[in-house]
């Protein structure tokens, strides 16, 4: 098995902020919530759908670890994670910027996630 792809423990940082951030907003309103019950929401609510991009991304960099041709992937999945984390006008970029300015985890987060993908 190949090496993990070195940004994927960044993005998944990222993702956990991310989500972190939103459960405990979304609990302030709804009340408490089990992980499975909260599970649930993130999937079937349209309000964090804005957070399919990085999970699909992580998705596919996990499946590509599984697999033996990894490393051929590698440049495709850093430019899919640059253009993730540096597009300024899609539903993520719009959300996690204002995340950025409200949490110090998903601040910190994504500029350590950002860093992982621009450095070679």
């Amino acid at each position: 098995m190949p090496p993990p792809i070195p940004a994927r423990a960044t993005l998944l940082a990222l993702h956990r902020a991310l989500v972190e951030y939103e459960r405990r907003e979304y609990e302030r309103t709804h009340g408490r919530q089990t992980g499975a019950e909260f599970l649930q929401v993130l999937i079937s609510d349209p309000a964090f759908a804005w957070l399919g991009p990085l999970t699909a991304l992580i998705v596919r960099l996990d499946e590509a670890e599984e697999e033996k041709d990894a490393d051929s992937d590698r440049p495709a999945f850093a430019a899919a994670a640059r253009t993730l984390l540096g597009t300024t006008d899609s539903p993520f970029s719009r959300r996690c910027a204002e995340l950025v300015q409200k949490s110090p985890d998903v601040a910190f987060a994504y500029a350590a996630a950002r860093r992982a993908v621009t450095t070679p």
